[in-house]
């Protein structure tokens, strides 16, 4: 409706003063208000940050329309060096400053990073029109459905092992470092693999294809990592642990840049056009399915953490894993139906100019005006009808 024009600063203004001020709740002492405002101001932190993340993936594809899975697979590099990187240097930031200091800094870098992002790109037009965006006709196609629905699971997984994994890793007697060095194996594997596994998207194989294998990886992982209650004898170690982490992150990569590019490819195969509005609306449906999963993932593997334990927990992310494989194995396989949606080319037909004949040195006369208009289908009959006309020409002319 508004346009990345308009959605995008939005978004890192909203999202960058957030930060900030979130900064300055060390100086808020009530504890009741100390929460509420920690909630009001992660909500709109939230928000600021998906405007941001969907613009931003809008203004990248319609840049790089060819290149659709590549675009998010280095979005997504660029997220998890973030986070790979953001700690370690917010510790030495709280060292320097307190809380507030890696606060503020990180807020003024986004509002720095998006003016200058307004004063150097160019933003492409989006063509607006008086019919709704077909948001619901994109999520109720099955092959939509199934790559958010990989989309979430891949994020419910990030979000379990970021959970669970330390307290489990505390259990098996490993100091902080060891912890530390676990997770930054990880996000390591995942920024490498990231930027492989879009161009694969892109160029060699079917996204379906690269997002299964994704899920095959997943599964190794869980096999390992816990151990899962049907390898019991397997004793896992620090060694163990970090070759499982490896796979986790070569598969979750996988997904998640996969994921992206078979909604995408779904959307075009249900008959919806290319365009950047369609491309603008896969990207927040991804994004959502994303931070569904993301806000899941840490809710619900937590609760099975205090009530089954880490290693049955990997078993229901494998059968998580095992459902979303087939399902992609399965789209893979199968061509999809002829499209509902026939896509309308852009571009409006030009009607016929009409002629004007008022400056003409032959005037139009009411009986042309007569003439032009579509004749009515006759019926048969014996009665005669005499000319409606006003024209002089014809007023005493008969009509058969």
């Amino acid at each position: 409706i508004w346009g990345v024009k308009a959605i995008f600063p939005a978004g890192f203004i909203i999202d960058g003063g957030t930060f900030i001020l979130f900064g300055m709740l060390q100086w808020v002492n009530d504890t009741t208000m100390f929460l509420v405002f920690s909630y009001l101001i992660r909500f709109l932190e939230g928000v600021g940050a998906a405007a941001t993340w969907t613009s931003n993936l809008s203004i990248l594809m319609a840049k790089f329309p060819e290149r659709k899975a590549t675009v998010k697979a280095w979005c997504d590099a660029s997220f998890n060096f973030g986070l790979t990187i953001g700690p370690v240097i917010g510790a030495f930031m709280y060292d320097a400053g307190g809380f507030f200091l890696p606060f503020a800094v990180t807020g003024t870098a986004i509002l720095l990073s998006g003016i200058i992002v307004l004063l150097v790109t160019d933003f492409p037009d989006m063509e607006h029109g008086d019919v709704d965006l077909p948001v619901m006709k994109i999520l109720s196609n099955p092959r939509v459905l199934i790559a958010l629905a990989t989309c979430t699971i891949g994020a419910y997984s990030v979000g379990t092992i970021e959970a669970t994994l330390s307290p489990f890793l505390e259990l098996m007697d490993l100091n902080v470092k060891q912890i530390a060095i676990a997770f930054l194996v990880m996000s390591l594997c995942s920024v490498l693999a990231t930027p492989i596994f879009g161009w694969l998207c892109d160029s060699a194989f079917s996204p379906w294809i690269i997002s299964g294998t994704g899920c095959v990886f997943m599964f190794v992982c869980y096999c390992f990592i816990g151990p899962v209650p049907y390898l019991a004898f397997f004793q896992p170690s620090f060694l163990t642990v970090c070759g499982s982490l490896v796979a986790q992150g070569f598969g979750c990569a996988a997904v998640l840049v996969a994921s992206f590019g078979s909604a995408q490819v779904a959307a075009v195969a249900a008959g919806f056009s290319e365009s950047m509005e369609i491309q603008a609306v896969v990207s927040g449906l991804f994004t959502s399915s994303f931070a569904l999963g993301n806000f899941c993932g840490p809710t619900v593997s937590g609760i099975l953490f205090d009530s089954i334990g880490f290693n049955w927990n990997c078993l229901v992310l494998q059968a998580l894993v095992v459902i979303i494989l087939f399902l992609n194995i399965f789209c893979a396989i199968v061509e999809p139906s002829s499209p509902e949606y026939m896509a309308i080319p852009d571009g409006t037909i030009e009607p016929t100019p009409q002629l004007d004949r008022r400056d003409s040195v032959f005037p139009e006369l009411p009986a042309d005006v007569i003439r032009t208009r579509p004749a009515p289908a006759r019926r048969p009959s014996r009665l005669r009808k005499y000319s409606t006309s006003l024209s002089v020409y014809e007023r005493n002319s008969v009509v058969y």
